[in-house]
């Protein structure tokens, strides 16, 4: 696991979500990360650490399917078409959870699809691509040319 992951308690990220692939993997701990955030400024009924979690979610979701994305195209992932097809699904579910908070009221179950999606979606979808990095040398260079663009890990807006 990498180094500065949160101890999660909702939006749990564990060995076994692992791609092997350390971009990745780093990505995938923010964004849960940024889900657990979100999930507990919701709890807390804490309005604007709540926008800054969702704005935060939203940057991180796209940064990272951008750069999945990319890698599988680079190493001729068949499976590519249906993967981003699946990452529209979380992006259609996040802007209805964004829609949702512009009226003041976030449903604990689209919460808990995000999240359970997000680890359905690392542990098994993700990992399909994997053998396909690994096969085509994809580089750790071309990985970290393709890092998000925000600075550092997410922040807890609640500890702002």
């Amino acid at each position: 696991m990498a180094e500065g992951s949160s101890k999660l308690v909702g939006s749990a990220w564990d060995a076994r979500l692992s791609t092997g692939v350390s971009l990745l993997d780093e990505q995938h701990i923010a964004l849960f990360d940024c889900l657990q955030y979100l999930e507990r400024a919701t709890a807390q009924k804490a309005m604007l650490a709540t926008f800054h979690a969702m704005e935060q979610l939203s940057r991180y979701v796209r940064d990272h399917f951008s750069a999945e994305e990319h890698l599988m195209k680079v190493s001729c992932y068949p499976g590519l078409a249906e993967h981003v097809n699946e990452h529209r699904v979380f992006c259609d579910k996040l802007f209805e959870l964004r829609k949702t908070y512009l009226d003041h009221d976030i449903s604990s179950d689209l919460i808990d699809f995000l999240r359970a999606w997000l680890e359905q979606h690392v542990a098994q979808t993700d990992m399909a691509y994997v053998p396909y990095l690994k096969g085509h040398r994809v580089d750790a260079d071309a990985c970290a040319a393709l890092a998000p663009t925000q600075a550092g890990r997410p922040q807890d807006p609640l500890e702002w």
